[in-house]
C-alpha cells in the first residue's frame, strides 16, 4: 500500500473516502473487506443495478435509446447484451452514461449526506470515480490497482474473452492516471492474504484521519 501526504482533513469534520479501481483489480474484494470495519458505505455499482430495474426512469430511457433487443425474456435488461453494444461503440457507451450517471451521482450524494449525519467517516465506491467527476465528493481517494497482465488473467478467468477484457480496460481512465490522482494506492498483484493485510493497514489509516 502506498499512502501519500493527506492534507485538508480535519479531526472535527466529516471525512468522505472514495474508492475506485480498474477492471479486475480487486476493488470489489477491498470494498467487501472494508465493510466489516465501516458501516456507512455506499456503492455506485449497487445503485447502478437498482436504477435499471423494470419500471425505473433509467430503465425506460435505456429501452428508448437501445431498443427491446437488450431485454431478456423476463423483461429485465440483459447486461451482457448491453455490454457488448457499449464496449464496442464509444458513442453508445456515452449515451448510456448520460442516462445513468446523473441518477447514480444524485443517489450517491444523497446517501453520503445522510450518512454524514450518523458517522464522521463515510465511504463510497465508484469504478468510474474520476471519469464521472465524483472525485469532488471525496476528501481522500483510494485507488486499487494491479498489473495489466493480472487484470486480463482475472477477467478472462471470470468468463470473458481477452478481446472483451481489453475493450473494457481501454474504456476506463488508465490506471497510471488514477495512481497519480489518488491519495492512497493499494497494489493488488499478490495473494489474497497480502491484499487482506493491505486492507487492514488501510482501515487503520482511515480510522486515524
Amino acid at each position: 500500500m502506498l499512502a501519500r501526504g493527506i492534507t485538508g482533513v480535519s479531526a472535527s469534520k466529516n471525512i468522505v473516502i472514495g474508492i475506485t479501481g480498474g477492471v479486475a483489480t480487486g476493488k470489489s474484494t477491498v470494498v467487501s473487506l472494508l465493510r466489516k470495519d465501516f458501516k456507512y458505505f455506499t456503492s455506485a455499482d449497487e445503485i447502478a443495478r437498482r436504477i435499471v430495474k423494470p419500471g425505473m426512469p433509467a430503465y425506460k430511457n435505456i429501452i428508448k435509446k437501445f431498443g427491446n433487443r437488450i431485454l431478456s425474456k423476463n423483461g429485465t435488461i440483459d447486461r451482457k447484451i448491453l455490454a457488448a453494444i457499449i464496449f464496442n461503440n464509444p458513442l453508445r457507451r456515452k449515451q448510456l452514461q448520460n442516462i445513468t450517471h446523473p441518477e447514480i451521482i444524485s443517489a450517491m450524494k444523497k446517501n453520503v449526506e445522510t450518512f454524514k449525519k450518523k458517522s464522521r467517516i463515510v465511504l463510497f465506491e465508484a469504478p468510474l470515480l474520476f471519469e464521472a467527476g465524483m472525485q469532488k465528493m471525496a476528501d481522500v481517494i483510494v485507488a486499487v490497482v494491479s498489473s495489466k497482465k493480472n487484470q486480463i488473467k482475472r477477467f478472462v478467468n471470470s468468463g470473458h474473452t481477452r478481446a472483451d477484457t481489453l475493450r473494457r480496460i481501454k474504456s476506463q481512465l488508465p490506471l497510471k492516471t488514477k495512481i497519480k490522482k489518488a491519495d492512497i494506492v493499494i497494489y493488488n498483484d499478490g495473494s489474497l492474504k497480502e491484499l487482506k493485510k493491505s486492507v487492514k493497514e488501510l482501515a487503520a489509516v482511515i480510522k486515524e484521519l
